[in-house]
């Protein structure tokens, strides 16, 4: 939705993701014990991470471009015992001089999401490789899986939930134009593979299914490398495909759809011959509604039907990933109301059942501004909805900014616990929950 600013950013008609619910903090704070209102679930414990754009000298030319600050809150027993923020120490960060190569293992801006995969948090742009960070939130350094990864890396990889495998790829201006990895569940690459596309495309999110990942090949080209700002165009000469690609090895399939962008994925899975792939999706690349769109890819015939869900704009599809690749019923995304420049002002909730065909909303009340929720399970055998929702939010009137806890089982209810956290929270893209370490 974000268009480059024709502002300079240091005037005073500052851009939006500048000022109000997105401007950047300045501090990096550590708080410990923090009030609580309502009653933390016990048997909630871990942490919550999310990342998102903060540039470090207050000032960026493009939403995307800011500085990655992460942002956690650690639960234990019934308490929150910490809360942390802290810039990703990228070479970018600390001011170096780089060339693409230097860029690539240096981090990029490291702003977009936060997951944990054996036993290591990673910080990820989609411009460069990951960055290891401690159960603490500090750096450690560049990870390229034992030097197996040599391409940038997706902020959206998948964890198949059958194998415990993470599947993720890279995208680049340069040859190959895209590689599709798959690490195990101790982290070791297990098979990289190039996948021949025409040339390079944004491919900014993908999905899996139990035996196939799927990919977008859009009409945002990428005509140049990261560092030189903004590098897509679009072309409305290109035809949008989904590609197929069986996870094991063996053909890949192209198949065309309507013209549009693919934004984030919420989940894909095989039904009877037929692949299901629901994802937020825009007629163009920038400055254009999202919508939340289901494809189904009939293998057989060779024949796509592509329609959109709802007519409300929303966007960060979350499910509990415990469903990815398998089929799921609920999705929860957030629901962007009211806008001023181009940026939301006025958010809620929202789950889509994907079984009665209806949706539910989640209002916070007035002034309230969430992000994205991520799904904890309260057990790993337990339902799709039996679990916690959480997310942050900012509340307008009083510039401050909260972790909620809801119940996804009784989803539209007050939050079951509210945390007041010690310095506001900008409004940031992706995060997980890292349950605690054995």
């Amino acid at each position: 939705m974000s268009t480059e600013s024709k502002t300079d950013p240091r005037s005073p008609a500052r851009p939006f993701w500048l000022s109000g619910p997105f401007a950047p903090v300045t501090n990096e704070v550590t708080a410990h014990e923090l009030p609580v209102e309502g009653e933390l679930p016990r048997g909630l414990d871990g942490t919550y991470v999310r990342n998102g754009p903060n540039p470090k000298d207050g000032f960026s030319p493009h939403w995307w471009f800011g500085d990655g600050m992460v942002h956690g809150i650690h639960l234990a027993g019934g308490k929150a015992r910490w809360y942390r923020n802290r810039y990703v120490r990228t070479a970018r960060f600390t001011g170096t001089v780089l060339d693409r190569e230097q860029r690539l293992r240096g981090g990029g801006t490291s702003n977009t999401h936060v997951i944990e995969h054996a036993g290591r948090i990673l910080s990820m742009v989609e411009a460069a490789l990951p960055m290891h960070l401690d159960r603490e939130l500090s750096t450690v350094g560049v990870f390229d899986f034992g030097g197996a990864v040599d391409t940038p890396m997706t902020a959206h990889p998948k964890r198949c939930p059958s194998t415990g495998e993470l599947h993720f790829f890279g995208y680049q201006v340069v040859r190959p134009y895209l590689t599709y990895y798959i690490a195990d569940a101790g982290g070791q690459v297990i098979s990289k593979r190039e996948i021949e596309v025409e040339g390079p495309c944004y491919l900014h999110d993908f999905a899996i299914t139990e035996r196939y990942a799927l990919f977008f090949d859009s009409p945002a080209r990428m005509i140049r490398d990261w560092g030189a700002g903004m590098p897509f165009e679009w072309s409305d000469s290109h035809q949008s495909r989904i590609g197929v690609v069986p996870r094991a090895g063996g053909e890949v399939r192209w198949f065309d759809v309507e013209s549009g962008q693919l934004c984030h994925t919420a989940n894909a899975f095989e039904r009877a011959g037929t692949i299901v792939l629901e994802a937020i999706r825009s007629a163009r690349f920038e400055a254009a509604p999202p919508h939340l769109y289901r494809w189904e890819i009939d293998l057989e015939s060779g024949r796509t039907r592509e329609r959109r869900l709802d007519d409300r704009l929303v966007e960060f599809p979350r499910i509990d990933e415990r469903r990815t690749g398998r089929p799921h019923r609920y999705t929860y995304v957030v629901e962007m109301l009211d806008f001023v420049d181009g940026a939301p002002t006025s958010s809620l909730l929202r789950r889509y059942d994907a079984e009665t065909g209806t949706s539910l909303a989640q209002d916070l009340g007035p002034g309230q501004l969430p992000g994205e929720c991520v799904f904890v399970p309260k057990s790993a055998q337990s339902l799709e909805d039996d679990g916690w929702l959480l997310s942050f939010v900012r509340d307008s009137e009083r510039d401050v900014s909260e972790l909620i806890v809801l119940d996804a089982g009784h989803f539209g209810a007050a939050p079951v616990a509210r945390v007041r956290l010690p310095q506001r929270v900008p409004f940031g893209f992706h995060g997980s929950w890292v349950p605690e370490a054995d």
